[in-house]
């Protein structure tokens, strides 16, 4: 059993059901809001879900579910989306925002992915296009920057069963960013029999209101963490309160779910980013949280434009960097 990974080795292992199966179960109704009638629902979920009894997959999947409710509760925010921090409010069946996203999705790939964590491969991801960032180092952005196969839940729902079938221990949403998505990943799940893990892997710049959502079907948050302060994220990413909304959204991942944090170490940023989110890690997620510190970090996309980002971390940096990790964290993948 892998240490911080518990719950998600009981899914894989056949001893615990997936978050969206649980949700799939129970019924719903809809009253006079969509909103108060998830926030009944939720506190049922969260005792279902914290029993862990394998045994609710035998019952049937409700006509309308909870699941169901969170999918058409996501549609309706699409009028007014805030489901990032960057609250742009569009109503995204007219016009797009910051993620240029409008209401139907896109994907560029979907596969078995073999170059995951360890205990994640192999992992069925599915990479969503756009972003809600803008990283100037970006080494996605032929995914970032352009739309490519519409996202339809029903095919690719049959996809994940089909990739289940064929070995996959988790399905992987990701991207680009998977969180402007949310709607289409939620509806998606309506359609797959498996039982396997949800993996949200996200840049955690989401909303308050998407979490409220979405946390009760991921199983484990592949969280990005980025940057150690608010410049960094504002200068490479556009990002404003950068280390407040994703700290406060590691936290509130931790309470619904489980934790594998990825760093990428940039040159000239130990001090003030690797350092920072180190420690701030060890003393608020537990020195015991799945940390993944990467170091393939290359001068992608408008990188050279930044000198101080403009070359590939040297030895002296990446041996610095994993001594400050060895420090302050016990589970470095």
């Amino acid at each position: 059993m892998v240490p911080g990974l518990e719950r998600y080795w009981k899914i894989n292992s056949g001893l615990a059901p997936a978050k969206f199966q649980i949700a799939k179960r129970i019924e719903a109704e809809i009253g006079d809001s969509l909103i108060d009638s998830h926030r009944d629902l939720k506190k049922e979920f969260v005792k279902m879900w914290k029993n862990e009894d394998v045994s609710i997959l035998e019952e049937r999947v409700a006509e309308y579910s909870f699941l169901n409710l969170k999918v058409d509760l996501l549609k309706e925010m699409l009028k007014d989306c805030q489901f990032c921090e960057r609250k742009c409010r569009v109503n995204r069946y007219e016009k797009v925002g910051f993620c240029k996203c409008g209401n139907k999705s896109f994907y560029s790939s979907e596969f078995l992915h073999f170059g995951e964590e360890p205990e994640l491969v192999p992992s069925h991801t599915i990479f969503f296009n756009r972003c809600t960032f803008s990283c100037v180092f970006c080494q996605n952005f032929d995914i970032v920057y352009s739309d490519e196969k519409i996202a339809d839940p029903k095919e690719l729902g049959m996809l994940i069963d089909i990739r289940y079938r064929q070995g996959s221990r988790n399905v992987n949403f990701v991207g680009g960013n998977p969180d402007q998505h949310a709607h289409t990943a939620l509806e998606t799940l309506l359609y797959v029999n498996s039982n396997l893990p949800v993996v949200w892997n996200s840049n955690m710049y989401h909303s308050l209101e998407l979490a409220d959502i979405i946390e009760d079907v991921v199983d484990v948050w592949l969280g990005d963490f980025k940057y150690g302060n608010n410049e960094c994220g504002r200068k490479y990413s556009k990002a404003r309160d950068y280390f407040e909304i994703v700290s406060r959204n590691f936290l509130r991942a931790r309470e619904h779910g489980e934790l594998l944090i990825r760093h990428l170490v940039m040159p000239n940023h130990l001090e003030c980013c690797t350092e920072r989110i180190v420690k701030w890690v060890s003393k608020n997620l537990g020195r015991d949280v799945r940390f993944n510190l990467m170091f393939q970090y290359w001068p992608a996309f408008k990188a050279r434009e930044h000198e101080e980002i403009s070359r590939r971390l040297n030895s002296r940096e990446m041996k610095k960097a994993l001594e400050i990790a060895s420090i302050y964290l016990d589970n470095l993948v």
